[in-house]
């Protein structure tokens, strides 16, 4: 996984594309001044930093396995590098557990719901919030204008299997916390333009940001995909990241993602 300054810059886009698809809310489990908190795959921190300071009672923990989050946070919230996808060891429960943007960095969804739900206190919520690496329309603008497009989600679903992190699972998540013994599993879809074709002005500008961060992320990403897992030439990823931008730039087509919203009680 990328984590250079352009790919830190993505993150905190994203954080603001969160924040704006979400009216602002950090979550959406109905959580109650929650004590005890852990955040999955930190990156830079940002959504960390901004629920400690919107919950300064709280102790709030963010683990990622790349130590890139700023040195100065608020009191109440710590970072450690750790990989969420191993044993963990922590001994004191959590009230609630969160995890974005980890589509692409979970193994086996399952075994990760089970260790979330193993370290969360009676009533607590463990919660995903993730787009997967799919695009959609509602026309045929895609079989028109989007070729390229329609092209390297296939290749990103072929690398993500021989990679054995799935980018394209999301929806079945809540399956997964269902499995490990969660309760009120609710799941929440919420399309997201990726480029500033809508007219209404909110989603135009979330549709901007997201324009934004994707460009940045065929950067960060495709070498790794194309080039180390499916064996292209760097040259060849490069065509296709040019191609795929200039799609991106045709307002004709209506390309949006799906953001899901997954999360769960511990009875």
């Amino acid at each position: 996984q990328p984590n250079d300054e352009d790919e830190q810059d993505r993150m905190d886009l994203m954080h603001h594309v969160y924040g704006m698809a979400l009216g602002g809310d950090l979550h959406t489990a109905p959580i109650n001044n929650p004590q005890r908190v852990l955040d999955l795959g930190t990156g830079t921190g940002i959504w960390a930093i901004d629920f400690a300071d919107q919950y300064p009672s709280a102790e709030v923990i963010g683990n990622d396995l790349s130590p890139i989050q700023p040195g100065w946070v608020p009191v109440n919230c710590v970072f450690e590098v750790d990989d969420f996808g191993a044993e963990w060891q922590y001994h004191r429960a959590f009230d609630y557990i969160h995890g974005r943007e980890l589509a692409g960095s979970i193994k086996d969804i399952d075994h990760l719901a089970k260790q979330a739900f193993d370290n969360l206190r009676s009533g607590g919520y463990f919660e995903l919030q993730s787009f997967p690496i799919e695009v959609f329309t509602d026309d045929d603008s895609m079989e028109e204008r989007g070729k390229y497009t329609a092209q390297l989600i296939e290749l990103i679903s072929e690398a993500s299997e021989m990679y054995d992190k799935p980018m394209q699972n999301v929806d079945k998540w809540g399956e997964a916390l269902e499995s490990a013994g969660f309760t009120q599993v609710t799941t929440t879809m919420i399309k997201v333009p990726i480029s500033p074709w809508p007219t209404d002005p909110k989603q135009k500008e979330i549709g901007r940001f997201m324009q934004c961060q994707y460009s940045q992320a065929l950067g960060s990403y495709l070498p790794g995909i194309l080039t180390t897992v499916l064996g292209w030439s760097p040259a060849e990823t490069e065509v296709m990241a040019a191609k795929v931008r200039q799609e991106l730039t045709d307002l004709e087509f209506h390309q949006y993602s799906k953001l899901y919203l997954i999360y769960g009680k511990k009875p």
